[in-house]
């Protein structure tokens, strides 16, 4: 009986990180770019971040999961009025993106 609650378990864990998995979807984000460690001291090597203010006034930092234009967006203080695009993932608590495009609003 152990056994079998045991491989239940196992698989609903399974489908949720399926389903998890499922979710990314592009997206596109307006905000400003800095530097997780250098602006931010959120991060132990500078990686991109992406800071979006909500409607509501709240600001959510994205940090990036792979650096994309480093240095000519993020680490050379703030830059604001970025567009990112990517797929959105959550790593230990943390909002993440991944960007495929990473560009100053026009």
């Amino acid at each position: 009986m152990k056994k079998l609650l045991s491989l239940i378990a196992l698989f609903a864990f399974a489908i949720g990180l399926q389903a998890e998995h499922h979710k990314e979807k592009e997206v596109t984000l307006e905000g400003t770019g800095m530097c997780a460690k250098c602006e931010l001291a959120e991060a132990e090597k500078c990686t991109n971040a992406l800071q979006v203010t909500k409607d509501n006034g709240d600001v959510v930092t994205y940090l990036f999961t792979n650096n994309m234009k480093h240095g000519e967006f993020f680490c050379q203080g703030t830059t604001e009025d970025l567009v990112v695009t990517g797929k959105m993932v959550k790593k230990d608590g943390k909002k993440m993106i991944t960007a495929t495009s990473v560009e100053k609003k026009s």
